[in-house]
């Protein structure tokens, strides 16, 4: 048994009874008129770890009273194909603000640093070259227990991203033109 089965408990539900915002799902949308204050890409590598997180996020938003429209879509593969993936959507869509979502842990090899770094790196030039603020909620973790920890309800790296996410949008709202 591997430890995200053994702590699964410990993963986040999305409580939909929460929260004055519209949640769609970029993948069944038929209406590309929609204004997205937030769009949410998350990697299906990792899917519990990251449904989690992304769990934590909109319960965090909920319980913060925000108002808005909210996209999700979660890119397959792993955390590598998510800033071109995630520039796609955001080119498309324009949202107000953009989370990413992934997880990578270390493995025995140095694959680990090179994708962390490389993969942070290029949200970072996606961000400033779109003008659109990505937030980088990928986990790096060396073992899948912290993985669960940070994405879990020990820490809620969720709650965290979207406390970042409300502030950055009252930034923006006191300082775009």
């Amino acid at each position: 048994m591997t430890s995200i089965n053994k702590n699964i408990k410990d993963l986040i539900k999305h409580d939909k009874t929460i929260g004055e915002y519209k949640l769609y799902n970029l993948d069944s949308l038929n209406d590309n008129d929609i204004d997205f204050d937030i769009i949410i890409t998350h990697s299906s590598y990792n899917d519990e770890i990251n449904e989690s997180l992304l769990n934590g996020y909109l319960n965090a938003l909920g319980n913060n009273n925000f108002h808005g429209n909210i996209a999700e879509i979660k890119i397959p593969g792993g955390a590598f194909e998510l800033p071109l993936c995630t520039e796609k959507i955001i080119t498309k869509y324009k949202p107000k603000i953009c989370l990413v979502i992934g997880c990578i842990v270390k493995g025995e090899t140095q694959h680990y640093e090179f994708l962390s770094t490389t993969v942070t790196n290029a949200i970072c030039k996606l961000s400033t070259e779109t003008k659109i603020p990505i937030l980088n909620g990928i986990l790096t973790v060396e073992k899948q227990e912290q993985a669960v920890d940070r994405a879990g309800i020990k820490l809620n790296k969720g709650f965290e991203y979207a406390m970042v996410t409300l502030d950055t949008l009252r930034f923006l709202n006191k300082h775009d033109n």
